[in-house]
C-alpha cells in the first residue's frame, strides 16, 4: 500500500489522547494496555478500553485513506488519465503522498454530496484535477489540459488556468458568448462563424491529443465548473 502523510496525524492523535488522561493512573494504564493488547481477560479502567478503541479506529481510518490514495495512484498512471505534460502526473502523485488529508477532504465531500453512489472514476475526475488547482504552484506555470475516459467510452477533456489565471478555452467560450450577442443585435453573423471556425479547430486538436474517436461522446469542462458539469453521474 502506497505510504501518504496522514501517518503523522494519526501518530499525533493517538498520542493527544494517551496523554490526555489523568497522569496519577498512568501504571494502571499502561498495565491494562498491555493485557488489552495481550488478549489477558480482566476489567481494564473504562479509559484504557476508550483509548484501545480510538486507537483502532484510528488505524481502521488511516488503511482506509491508504487504500484509497492507492487507487488513485493507479488511476493517475492508467490510460483513462492523460495530462499534455507528463510532468504533471509524477507531481500529482507527490501532491496526494504529501497531503493525503487534503486530499481526503475532497473526496468525502463528494461521498456525501452523491450519499456514497460515485463511482471512482467519477470520483476522480472530480478530485484530481481540485487537487491541481490547490497546489497550482506545484505544477508547470502553463495551462493544464487533462482529460478522463470511462468505463463507458464517454470521458472529458478539463482545462485548467496558467499560473496567473489565463485560460485559452475560458477566454474562446467568453467570446463565442460576446460574438453571439452582438449578431442577435446587429444581425452581422461574420464575426460569429469566424470565431466558431476557430473553436471548432481548437477542440479538433485537443479531441485528437486525447484520442478521441469521432462518435466518441465527450465534453470540454473548464475546471471551475468540474462540479456542476452535466457528465457527472451517480452509480
Amino acid at each position: 500500500m502506497t505510504s501518504i502523510s496522514v501517518v503523522q496525524p494519526a501518530a499525533l492523535l493517538i498520542l493527544q489522547q494517551a496523554n490526555a488522561q489523568p497522569a496519577e493512573n498512568e501504571e494502571d494504564k499502561k498495565t491494562d494496555l498491555v493485557q488489552v493488547a495481550n488478549g489477558i481477560t480482566g476489567e481494564p479502567a473504562e479509559e484504557t478500553l476508550k483509548a484501545a478503541f480510538a486507537v483502532s479506529v484510528a488505524f481502521m481510518e488511516l488503511d482506509a485513506k491508504g487504500e484509497l490514495a492507492a487507487e488513485a495512484m493507479k488511476f493517475i498512471d492508467s490510460d483513462q488519465f492523460k495530462v499534455t505534460d507528463p510532468t504533471v502526473k509524477q507531481t500529482l502523485k507527490q501532491v496526494i503522498s504529501e497531503k493525503g488529508w487534503e486530499f481526503m477532504q475532497l473526496v468525502k465531500q463528494q461521498q456525501e454530496a452523491h450519499d456514497g453512489a460515485i463511482s471512482r472514476e467519477n470520483l476522480f475526475a472530480i478530485v484530481l484535477p481540485q487537487m491541481i488547482v490547490k497546489n497550482r504552484e506545484r505544477f508547470t506555470e502553463d495551462e493544464i489540459e487533462l482529460s478522463v475516459k470511462f468505463e463507458d467510452k464517454s470521458g472529458i477533456i478539463v482545462f485548467i488556468p496558467d499560473s496567473e489565471g489565463n485560460s485559452t478555452y475560458s477566454d474562446l467560450m467568453k467570446a463565442m458568448k460576446e460574438e453571439e450577442i452582438n449578431a442577435a443585435k446587429t444581425g452581422d453573423e461574420t464575426a460569429l462563424r469566424e470565431l466558431g471556425m476557430e473553436l471548432g479547430s481548437y477542440i479538433a486538436a485537443w479531441s485528437d491529443a486525447f484520442d478521441f474517436k469521432p462518435g466518441d461522446v465527450f465534453m470540454f469542462v473548464d475546471v471551475k465548473d468540474i462540479l456542476y458539469a452535466a457528465w457527472m453521474k451517480d452509480e
